[in-house]
């Protein structure tokens, strides 16, 4: 082995040996060493320095279990000039997330759901406009969500009970969802922005499905909203709770559904008898809603219809058929709002009318009471 081979064999095994004597520093392509990253704890605020304009703090903190928001504060509570924060979900420089700065005496802050049980790392340092030195304030404070994003973990609402929520954080998604009863009912959906701070919305969704949106509430600040539909019996909706504006939204809502029985169907098919020469009380229980109705005729001769608007906030309307279909109209009726309105008919002997009672337009929105007498004195 000749003189040079033999040095150069010796440069490596001394090389070698140094690498396994050294410890191995996690250190990034920007020259940013992880190792010395100090560990946070959460929800408490921490004081760092900057003792010099190059001068680098590291820090790491361990998100828990909870489905979570984690808020990063950063305070420039005494340095000299700006002071940047990075927030990385690795011990490496290309995984940054985001990054704060704050001025002067400035205060800059971010709130984002992040992974659970997982570490991230923190480095804050000079602005690179600046040769800021001097102190400042951090702290990663958790908010847990009150009320998860997915379908899947899905919040029940209960029937009938006004409840609070809170949008946690900006771009927060509150996915709730409820089971129909087996009643022919409408269930008005009433959202009540109570204290987020802009616009807010509800979906409704037919499935756990982004494709099925049935409808949308809106309720800008400190107004409520609803709307009442009928769905269908013995069924599972979800519903979607967001910010509707580009802005940054959170705050506390209420949110409510609520049953209303149907008391008369809105079909032929399951359509209520009414009794000759009686008053009958009923109700249009929610807009759009249709009551239909049957009677039979004792004998020939001329029957009066008398229709009374005892509540109803609006114009409401009726028609009578000779037979169970719509197109078979004999005569109709409009009345206003606490008034009544009679018109005779001549009608068969032992034979089964059908009548609806609706809004008169599809664009009022109509409840209340109303009556019907039929009469064939």
């Amino acid at each position: 082995m000749n003189k040079k081979y033999k040095n150069a064999l010796g440069i490596i095994i001394i090389m070698s040996l140094i690498v396994t004597i050294i410890p191995y520093n996690i250190v990034s392509a920007e020259g940013l060493n992880y190792n010395l990253s100090s560990q946070l704890e959460l929800n408490k605020q921490v004081t760092g320095e900057l003792k010099s304009i190059d001068d680098i703090n590291y820090y790491k903190f361990t998100t828990t279990s909870n489905d979570s928001f984690y808020e990063i504060e950063l305070r420039n509570s005494e340095a000299t000039d700006g002071v940047n924060l990075y927030l990385y979900s690795e011990n490496d420089s290309t995984t940054q997330s985001y990054y704060l700065s704050a001025s002067k005496s400035g205060i800059d802050s971010n709130v984002q759901k992040l992974e659970r049980n997982h570490t991230y790392y923190i480095v804050v340092k000079s602005d690179i406009y600046c040769s800021s030195i001097g102190k400042y304030k951090i702290m990663v404070n958790e908010i847990k969500d009150d009320v998860p994003d997915t379908y899947k973990d899905s919040v029940s609402l209960p029937l009938n009970k006004k409840k609070t929520y809170t949008l946690d954080a900006d771009g927060d998604t509150d996915i709730f969802k409820f089971e129909t009863t087996k009643n022919d009912s409408f269930y008005n959906i009433e959202l009540s922005n109570s204290e987020a701070n802009d616009e807010i919305r509800v979906e409704l969704y037919y499935s756990d499905d982004l494709t099925t949106e049935l409808t949308r509430i809106y309720a800008s600040k400190s107004i409520s909203a609803s709307k009442g539909l009928k769905l269908s019996k013995k069924h599972t909706y979800y519903l979607i709770v967001q910010k509707d504006t580009d802005t940054s939204v959170e705050g506390k809502y209420k949110l409510k559904i609520s049953e209303i029985k149907d008391d008369a169907p809105d079909s032929f098919n399951k359509c209520v008898s009414i009794p000759l020469n009686k008053k009958k009380t009923y109700k249009l229980d929610m807009d759009g809603d249709i009551d239909f109705f049957k009677f039979k005729t004792s004998k020939k001769g001329t029957y009066t219809l008398t229709l009374a608007n005892k509540s109803a906030n609006d114009l409401i309307s009726t028609q009578i058929y000779s037979e169970k279909d719509v197109t078979q109209v004999l005569g109709d009726m409009y009345v206003f709002t606490t008034s009544k309105s009679s018109k005779t008919f001549k009608l068969k002997a032992n034979h089964t009318y059908y009548m609806s009672v609706s809004e008169f337009s599809e664009y009022d929105n109509v409840r209340g009471a109303y009556s019907i007498t039929i009469n064939n004195k």
